[in-house]
């Protein structure tokens, strides 16, 4: 079965990976696995393919997409004795679309290439919105000739594709862009904050810098209120995200660490300005 032309396999049916899922349905057959029964009923109704699991996917997909939560996640599907490296045929391409530490998917690709496997690390930027709008952005670590053989599927919910380079940097992009964002957020706070003690609405004055120079993604996401409570609730991603910048930076020793001391305070400050912060 060809990569150009076969099935494709997904697994991670969440709230970024459904939409990132239904549209590759646009160009290919789909197969789904998911640990939850219940995340794959709309699929079969929908008439994909479900499968028994990860192993048994890979063995009907000679493209996988993977979209779980974190690195164990990840390691967890490809790695397990009936998992997607298990089932693989070579020559298979999994793109991994999570956001996990670099060194993580430089180790996979060890693993990978024993089995002959091709491996790109592709996290995902757009939420589930960009998602279901087929405008993500899609941040590539790997060779770029897998990279080619799978753009038609990416560019099925991706209108941004980047080539980064070598296995790994995908990752380690994915996480400058959401501590960049989440540095954007951070000054937003202090922003509304000054503002309230000057005297202003705070609402007043994030729409007033919403539709100025002081614009952001992060100031967007403080005035979303569905989405600063997933940022800042129990499911988010934020630690992890920080946390793997940090280590990542640690493994690199940089010397540039302004960056990680803006984003290093986000956490509390995010956790107690939302305790006292109004709906937009």
């Amino acid at each position: 079965m060809s990569g150009a032309t076969g099935r494709v396999g997904f697994i991670g049916l969440g709230n970024q990976g459904a939409p990132i899922a239904w549209r590759i349905t646009r160009v290919r057959p789909l197969a789904v696995w998911a640990r939850r029964e219940a995340s794959m009923v709309a699929y079969r109704e929908g008439g994909c393919t479900v499968a028994a699991s990860p192993a048994d996917l890979a063995r009907q997909c000679p493209i996988i997409g993977i979209c779980v939560v974190n690195d164990d996640d990840v390691r967890d599907i490809l790695l397990r004795s009936d998992g997607v490296f298990a089932g693989a045929e070579p020559g298979t391409i999994i793109c991994i679309h999570s956001t996990v530490l670099p060194g993580t998917m430089v180790d996979l690709e060890k693993e990978a290439n024993i089995r002959k496997l091709r491996l790109l690390d592709a996290p995902v930027s757009g939420g589930p919105d960009g998602a279901e709008a087929g405008t993500m952005s899609i941040l590539v670590g790997g060779d770029i000739d897998t990279l080619e053989a799978v753009r038609e599927v990416l560019a099925s919910f991706g209108s941004n594709i980047f080539h980064m380079g070598g296995i790994g940097t995908g990752q380690a992009a994915k996480l400058l862009n959401n501590n960049l964002c989440f540095a954007n957020t951070a000054m937003a706070v202090h922003a509304l904050q000054l503002a309230r003690e000057f005297g202003m609405d705070q609402r007043v004055a994030a729409e007033v810098f919403a539709a100025s120079s002081g614009a952001s993604t992060g100031l967007r996401l403080i005035m979303n209120n569905q989405q600063f409570r997933k940022v800042t609730g129990d499911s988010s991603n934020l630690l992890k995200d920080i946390h793997h910048l940090v280590e990542y930076a640690e493994q690199k020793k940089v010397s540039e660490t302004t960056l990680l001391d803006i984003v290093a305070e986000t956490p509390d400050l995010l956790k107690t300005y939302a305790k006292n912060r109004e709906d937009f």
